[in-house]
């Protein structure tokens, strides 16, 4: 259920939570968007405009070749050709943002076979030799655009032109002192960029620092608005489902009596610890940001579930205990789809809003020195039913292993809710406190019950319940139909503590002799503890993420999960270690002796 649910609000801060490997929709990386970044944009569009002009500059210099008698008929036609090719890369300049990388080092590569060509074209290789001074200029933006490598590849054109053209001028009986004059002259310009380069690298390190918080390393909240402006301007050409942007505010609970209580120093360290972890969960389209204080921000755009798997393993990696003094977060969030050409960051700002009220909403009681918020039940009950009314939530299946031949034996059905009030968990909370939590989960199963028949009828399907839905509606009802073709495992889940554990019991064990499987949730965490297990007499226990996050790596770990497996053999029931992002927690969940696994290495929800 973790994937459905997102952790608690209120989560403990611990190990470093590395994110798994995903690919980058936008075809970016961090280098192009900070270099980008440095520009504003009034200055990224005098930058696109200036190259623009250069470039039919160039252009025009090879046409003005053409009545001077330099060239040959054929070599004319040719050379107006190469020059007539200036006009749409300059348009491009004029109307698209300032490239990435690899369009930048195209364009370099680009002038570089243009200016080639051209002076190629001349019946007089001395004549040729001053063209060579255009490289010069090619040099000044390949220098601010493109790696180191294009650089350098650009200089050995630029000189291996030049040589080849004074050797054949001295072949041609060209005075070879006037010839070495112009040798000279025309690579003292080459050169000349190359003087820029200490002045733009310690312009660009200023940018950045301006842009950077000086403790974490992560962006400030000026970096962070530019650093979504230009993903999304990079991101501009995508289509609607690709363009959906979620956030996180995160702050460390009574982080002022830890500065009073440990130190400053300890402070600093915690500030650290977290921002390590929230980096390391973070995906590729991600921005990571500590706007002051003890609050941090990552924003996260991509597809609905690309932003919604980020969400997920930020809160799992803020769960986990802290090395030092106890510690703990609490996190809110909100989600929309992004707004094309917002350069004032105003649904930024908003969602930001949203996610700092969601936060305090289901803040820690304890260490919250504000006033609690908590949303009016009428205005739940409102969302809720225009949800209900709408078709209900959505569902995904993530597949559950065996853990010893990867073949899949399950699903688990997980509830999809749209943007723009928090995470399953939050949705489900809400409900369960504004008195309509069973109306939710009921959909839910309903529209999991209705769409499971796509998935092999030989794999069971894990429903989710809470013990108040068991309870208190006639659930037998919805699953009966379909016990006949599939098995169905009801998977006990806790939204709020149980206080009448005899009257779920029973109807636990009148579902089970109907052929239900009953599984609980979360073991290790949560409500989900050895009481729960011991008065239901579950057949499958799902061991935490908590838990099995770095189990790896963490002797302490892998030592509870070994005696909650022992333990489950003791009562008969069969075992999942929920969570697994990595081989060597696969390898882990084998070596225990773990019936079956699911998490992001094994299978994502679809």
């Amino acid at each position: 259920m973790a994937e459905d649910l997102a952790s608690t609000s209120s989560t403990t801060v611990g190990g470093s939570h590395p994110a798994p490997h995903k690919s980058n929709p936008y075809g970016i990386n961090t280098f192009d968007i900070e270099q980008a970044g440095v520009l504003a944009p009034e200055s990224e569009l005098r930058g696109r405009v200036i190259v623009g002009l250069l470039t039919l500059a160039f252009g025009a210099s090879g046409l003005l070749m053409i009545p001077s008698g330099q060239l040959g008929p054929i070599a004319s036609v040719l050379v107006g050709l190469a020059a007539s090719s200036t006009i749409p890369v300059a348009l491009l300049w004029f109307f698209r943002p300032w490239p990435s990388r690899r369009l930048a080092s195209m364009y370099v590569l680009w002038a570089d076979l243009g200016i080639v060509f051209v002076l190629a074209m001349f019946e007089s290789s001395f004549e040729a030799m001053p063209g060579c001074a255009m490289f010069s200029i090619v040099a000044v933006f390949a220098i601010v655009s493109t790696p180191p490598k294009v650089v350098t590849a650009h200089l050995i054109v630029s000189v291996t032109m030049l040589l080849t053209l004074a050797g054949l001028a001295v072949q041609s009986s060209e005075d070879p002192w006037s010839v070495a004059s112009r040798v000279v002259t025309i690579a003292t310009l080459f050169v000349t960029p190359f003087a820029l380069r200490p002045y733009i690298r310690y312009l660009r390190e200023r940018a950045r620092g301006a842009l950077r918080d000086p403790l974490t390393g992560l962006w400030n909240r000026r970096g962070l608005f530019d650093m979504v402006e230009q993903f999304n301007r990079v991101g501009a050409g995508l289509g609607a489902e690709a363009r959906a942007v979620g956030v996180v505010v995160i702050d460390i609970d009574a982080f002022k009596s830890i500065n009073d209580r440990y130190g400053h120093p300890t402070g600093d360290a915690v500030l650290v610890e977290v921002a390590e972890r929230l980096l390391h969960a973070a995906s590729e389209n991600s921005v990571v940001s500590r706007l002051g204080g003890d609050e941090f921000v990552c924003v996260h755009l991509g597809t609905q579930s690309e932003v919604s798997d980020a969400e997920l393993r930020i809160r799992g990696a803020l769960e986990e205990s802290f090395s030092g003094p106890p510690v703990t977060t609490s996190a809110g969030s909100a989600g929309d789809t992004l707004i094309r050409g917002d350069t004032t960051g105003a649904l930024l700002r908003r969602l930001i809003a949203v996610a700092d009220i969601d936060l305090y909403r289901h803040k820690t009681p304890q260490h919250d020195a504000h006033p609690r918020h908590v949303p009016d039940p009428l205005v739940v009950r409102d969302r809720i039913q225009a949800l209900l009314d709408s078709g209900g939530p959505t569902v995904a299946f993530q597949p559950i292993c065996d853990t010893f031949t990867s073949e899949v034996v399950g699903y688990e059905a997980l509830s999809r809710f749209p943007f723009g009030h928090g995470s399953p968990m939050i949705w489900f909370r809400d409900a369960t406190r504004a008195g309509v939590g069973p109306r939710l989960e009921l959909a839910a199963i309903d529209v999991a019950l209705a769409t499971m028949g796509t998935l092999p009828a030989s794999a069971f399907v894990s429903i989710n319940a809470s013990a108040e839905t068991i309870r208190s509606t006639d659930l037998m009802t919805r699953l009966s139909p379909h016990l006949a073709t599939r098995t169905l495992y009801l998977e006990i889940t806790e939204h709020e503590r149980v206080e009448d554990y005899r009257s779920v019991a029973r109807s636990v064990e009148s579902m089970r002799g109907a052929g239900v499987k009953i599984s609980v949730d979360d073991v290790g965490a949560g409500f989900s503890g050895l009481r729960q297990v011991v008065e239901l007499k579950p057949d499958t226990l799902k061991i935490d993420y908590a838990l099995v996050h770095g189990i790896d790596k963490d002797p302490a770990r892998r030592a509870a999960a070994a005696a909650l497996a022992a333990f489950a053999r003791d009562i008969g029931s069969t075992l999942i270690m929920e969570g697994v992002e990595t081989e060597a927690e696969l390898r882990v969940a084998a070596e225990l002796g773990f019936d079956m696994v699911q998490g992001f290495y094994t299978g994502r929800p679809v």
